[in-house]
């Protein structure tokens, strides 16, 4: 597990937001990617990420940032910085309130489709408020770190990273992993076709969605986590959120779209076209990190690819 000492933690943090009374551990711990703590200082309450992988920093403080002053429900920023041993780390304010994925079970269809209607809203706000001239990571200033102009170009750096770690170690069906990392290259001339880099979230779900309760029913606060939030295709995004939710509930989809498409667009021809081409990436990508982590989450990434596979042996 990753640890870090509280009494210098809130040494380091007096200069920042003053004397600290209290710190609260928060956050997956478990997954070893960063430590999240809830402060109190005073009156005032606080939370403190400190990144333990690299590349989540600045992409959490940039898109922070370019949502300042907007209708975008963000956290907002106190500070950020690293420490002098090479911690990253991040200092906003702290948002009461509980994630969706602790309470949508036992709220009613009504309430969930004004949550659903909220959320669809949001995402709109965030792939519609800006066009980026760079697909890919950038830095906590918004610009882009690997330089890629076209969406290609950033799709098969990733996907050569995401192989490189996948095949590091072994695995029971190997045959899937490879047969579906053939049909997905196959298959990257529809990456031609993306031209607009759209800020994406990357994580959109459940347990990035803050909600709280107002007047007996529950209404969405904020929504978290973008620290693998980067310029791409937005259908992506969409694929993973809204073809799901349309297959599972229809009238929650509907809810979402009416929010969305205030300020975007689903095309649900194109979606449907890119389907397959995203499953595929999205099974490769699970299995690749999962299984050591998560293992019922690694299953749920080789079932991904079976079904995708298989529905594309049909068609042939």
């Amino acid at each position: 597990m990753l640890t870090i000492d509280l009494d210098e933690l809130r040494d380091k943090l007096k200069p920042i937001i003053g004397s600290v009374d209290s710190i609260e551990p928060i956050g997956n711990h478990n997954l070893q990617r960063h430590l999240v703590y809830k402060l109190s200082s005073g009156s005032k309450k606080h939370v403190i990420k400190l990144y333990y992988k690299k590349n989540r920093w600045n992409r959490e403080v940039a898109s922070l940032k370019i949502f300042t002053n907007t209708e975008a429900l963000v956290p907002k920023i106190v500070d950020y910085g690293i420490f002098d041993n090479g911690l990253e780390w991040l200092v906003y304010d702290f948002i009461e309130g509980e994630l969706l994925s602790q309470v949508a079970e036992r709220l009613s269809l009504s309430n969930l489709k004004e949550i659903y209607y909220a959320m669809g809203r949001q995402l709109g706000i965030i792939h519609c408020h800006k066009e980026f001239d760079f697909f890919g990571s950038m830095d906590e200033n918004g610009r882009s770190i690997q330089g890629f102009t076209t969406y290609r170009e950033y799709f098969e750096d990733l996907m050569s990273r995401i192989l490189l770690e996948l095949y590091s170690f072994e695995h029971e069906n190997l045959a899937l992993l490879k047969q579906a990392e053939t049909q997905l290259k196959s298959m990257y001339s529809i990456l031609d076709e993306v031209n607009k880099a759209t800020l994406c979230h990357n994580d959109f779900s459940h347990r990035n969605i803050l909600v709280s309760k107002i007047d007996g029913k529950y209404c969405l606060k904020a929504i978290i986590d973008f620290e693998q939030s980067v310029p791409i295709d937005i259908d992506k995004e969409l694929v993973r959120i809204y073809l799901p939710l349309v297959e599972k509930n229809k009238v929650l989809a509907g809810s979402f779209k009416l929010g969305y498409e205030e300020f975007g667009n689903i095309n649900l021809i194109e979606l449907s076209l890119k389907k397959d081409f995203y499953n595929l990436h999205m099974g490769l990508e699970i299995c690749a990190w999962a299984k050591e982590v998560n293992y019922e989450y690694y299953l749920e990434g080789t079932k991904i690819l079976e079904e995708t596979m298989g529905r594309l042996m049909e068609y042939k």
